[in-house]
């Protein structure tokens, strides 16, 4: 009996596969929604993009936003959950880019370099990405998730409140490193290159280092 159940239940799984097998085939996702394949070169984002004027510094008042490296002239890209993109969402004054609210919705900033990042308000996840240069200075209020990836800078300093989350990843290289923590802080270093931390923070909720940044790591400082 137990056997004749098992093998009921393996046929129902391979019928299932074959199902969606035919279905992936057809271009057509479980739920019979068409399957959507980015093509090259497509912004998956639906972003409008905004030419600006260089910049050095940028302070933050939105949720949601990144910051990449970008080849080309410095601009911003602005999403919204209903469409309707204005660039009322941003203004430079002298050399600093003031990120303002985005209902809904996310902004990205394409420069070739910043030298200073300044998170204004609370909650605020940050993503920095593909960033190569000399020096960057980031400061953060409370409950803020500061994602780096692929980032080559040789000296980093990070100044940030309570609750915070610092992430780096992905090949990365900071020859310098200068971060200070609220209490209850997190840091996550992963597959990046480090010579010279130093740490000051109370109260972690986790500090982790993967190999790759103990075998370059040549001086840690705490406190």
């Amino acid at each position: 009996m137990l056997l004749g159940f098992a093998g009921i239940v393996l046929f129902l799984v391979l019928a299932s596969d074959v199902v969606l097998w035919a279905y992936f085939k057809k271009g057509i996702n479980g739920d019979g929604t068409v399957l959507r394949f980015p093509k090259k070169g497509e912004d998956l984002y639906n972003e409008k993009r905004f030419a600006l004027h260089p910049f050095k510094a940028i302070v933050i008042n939105t949720d949601d936003i990144q910051i990449v490296y970008g080849k080309d002239n410095d601009s911003i890209g602005i999403r919204e959950a209903d469409g309707q993109v204005s660039a009322n969402y941003y203004k430079l004054a002298g050399d600093t880019l003031y990120i303002l609210p985005v209902p809904g919705g996310g902004i990205s900033v394409y420069c070739k370099e910043v030298q200073y990042i300044k998170i204004a308000k609370d909650s605020v996840r940050l993503n920095v990405i593909d960033l190569k240069q000399p020096t960057l200075e980031l400061t953060a209020m409370n409950d803020c998730y500061v994602d780096m990836t692929g980032i080559e800078v040789k000296n980093f300093t990070y100044k940030g409140g309570s609750n915070n989350r610092v992430v780096a990843y992905l090949k990365g290289k900071l020859d310098n490193v200068d971060m200070q923590l609220g209490e209850y802080g997190s840091v996550n270093l992963q597959d990046i290159a480090i010579k010279n931390f130093a740490l000051k923070a109370d109260k972690m909720r986790e500090f982790s280092l993967d190999e790759i940044v103990l075998l370059n790591l040549t001086q840690f400082k705490r406190n």
